[in-house]
């Protein structure tokens, strides 16, 4: 009987597998290579007056905008991207995007999101930089050439090809992607390339602003030779440009951060080659300014030197005396972060590196770069603390329900609750629930609990008889104990006997080998199935 079962399930596999080879051979058009028929496009939000939903099919009828990227990463790698798609614009004029929207969100299929400004997306303009790979190939911190710069249009790409300027080389692995063009040479636009993109919301809020860049060394005489390191709160997709003859510093000023600290740890050895620092030999004025995606510029900070004596220049030496965060408290939502900043004065500390910790990680936790993140509903203290001296200071951190009808339905619960506490009187014990009036009960006497069986001995053996031996009255019992239960319980102590019992157990089926056929005949079509999909794209071009 195993026997015959094992084969019908290997049948089964096998006409699985067949539905499987159907599904990827019989129902999937050869002209379109692939397209993925399921992809829509929600544009909502309150930036909009007419929130619309767009079928592939949909998308593939409006107007086609074809064109080459330039871009840059934050390792900094220079790349290109070859896109043909939908603008952005005539996207949100279908959805009768309102004057006063300030910031429009992309959300992939995957959860992952990208956030930034009507301005930087509709209004500035956005560029192809032909010349991008002059004067280096790959390294982005080596500005290229702006020579035959073409203004490009931001576009959800249907088509597109990574690492390529060959339109050849197109396909829809990426559906919807977001490509955008540079406003300048130097930008690092490639983060907010955001594959499947399935969800754009348009809102009205007013976006926060870049928090105004810092510096390791503070104005005022230096010694010749000083070396100034300028720095943004998060130093990644947060940029600093700067300019050293007092003039204002725009995104077309040189950039310090050219490497995102995310890839500081990877690359010690090239790292002081790249964020280069900036030599005082003379007296200088260095104004700066934090710029980004998602978010307004930042102020423009001025830092002034004056080369000093050496005699009366401060030098370098002792422990911190101070520490200080942006913030003393946050209010976030389950999944939400915020990047504390801590300031360790003075500047010319030997040691000013700091230590993160979270006096509740199952309501916030922070990483050695200062990012909370919440991860429950709660309170806790997040502390910054210097390694040298060991100096503190904190963050209240409040954790929030990650939706506002969650927020509600928690403070009613809590309301309730708090209601039904006071409303309870102190408990009365049943008669069932008192200990027996004789405390010498004899060991073979059965005694009746009142209360229903114990579960566990409907699981006994065939065969087992089970007796009341005693009850224990546990409010007898030491009150010094720790570890002693709340409240006051009648236990039972039992006494099992088993007889010998032969059970016929069912013949398991042997589902791991049906399992591994499954997965062997679906890897199989899958590679088949990737090599139909090639034939028939090179037999489209």
């Amino acid at each position: 009987m195993a026997g015959i079962k094992h084969c019908i399930y290997c049948l089964a596999a096998i006409f699985l597998a067949g539905l499987l080879s159907a599904c990827a051979f019989g129902f999937i058009a050869p002209a379109d290579a692939g397209a993925y028929t399921s992809v829509q496009l929600e544009i909502t939000g309150d930036g909009v007056a007419n929130p619309v939903t767009f079928t592939l099919e949909q998308l593939q009828g409006m107007e086609q905008y074809q064109h080459v990227y330039s871009t840059i990463n934050t390792w900094p790698t220079k790349n290109w991207y070859t896109g043909k798609g939908v603008k952005l614009r005539d996207l949100l004029a279908a959805a009768g995007i309102k004057p006063d929207a300030r910031m429009i969100t992309f959300t992939s299929t995957d959860g992952y999101s990208v956030t930034l400004t009507v301005k930087e997306l509709l209004e500035d303009p956005r560029y192809y930089f032909p010349g991008l790979q002059e004067n280096s190939a790959s390294d982005g911190s080596i500005p290229g050439s702006q020579a035959g710069a073409q203004e490009v249009e931001t576009i959800l790409a249907l088509l597109s090809a990574e690492g390529s300027s060959d339109p050849a080389d197109m396909n829809d692995m990426y559906t919807l992607l977001l490509i955008c063009g540079q406003r300048a040479i130097t930008e690092q636009t490639n983060t907010l390339f955001l594959k499947y993109v399935n969800k754009i919301e348009v809102l009205n809020d007013e976006p926060p602003q870049w928090d105004k860049p810092k510096v390791n060394v503070d104005s005022g005489e230096v010694a010749a030779g000083t070396l100034l390191e300028l720095s943004s709160k998060s130093s990644d997709v947060d940029k600093v440009y700067f300019t050293t003859d007092g003039s204002t510093p725009t995104i077309n000023s040189p950039m310090f951060n050219w490497s995102a600290k995310r890839w500081w740890d990877l690359r010690p050895d090239s790292l002081s080659s790249i964020n280069k620092a900036i030599e005082i030999r003379e007296d200088t004025v260095i104004k700066a300014i934090t710029i980004g995606p998602g978010k307004y510029d930042s102020e423009v900070v001025t830092f002034t030197y004056k080369i000093g004596e050496p005699e009366e220049i401060e030098i370098l030496g002792g422990p911190p005396t101070s520490v200080a965060l942006d913030e003393k408290s946050i209010r976030l939502r389950v999944g939400g972060s915020f990047e504390l900043a801590a300031t360790v004065g003075p500047n010319n500390a030997v040691d000013r590196s700091v230590t993160w910790r979270s006096s509740d990680t199952s309501v916030a936790v922070v990483d050695n770069n200062g990012l909370v993140t919440v991860v429950g509903a709660g309170s806790a203290v997040v502390t910054v603390e210097t390694v040298s001296g060991g100096l503190t200071d904190n963050c209240l951190v409040t954790g929030l329900p990650a939706s506002k009808d969650e927020e509600d339905e928690e403070y009613e619960e809590r309301e309730e609750n708090e209601e039904k506490a006071n409303l309870v009187e102190p408990p009365v014990w049943s008669e069932q629930m008192q200990p027996p009036a004789d405390p010498d009960i004899p060991a073979t006497q059965s005694v009746d609990s009142g209360v229903e069986e114990d579960p566990a001995a409907e699981r006994q053996a065939a065969g087992a008889s089970v007796q009341y031996l005693a009850s224990i009255d546990t409010s007898v019992a030491s009150t010094t104990n720790p570890d002693r239960l709340e409240g006051e319980y009648n236990w039972q102590v039992f006494e099992v006997t088993a007889e010998p019992v032969t059970l016929d157990l069912p013949v398991q089926p042997d589902y791991q080998a049906v399992f591994v056929i499954i997965i062997f005949v679906f890897l199989f079509l899958s590679g088949a199935f990737i090599k139909y999909r090639e034939y028939m794209k090179g037999a489209a071009g």
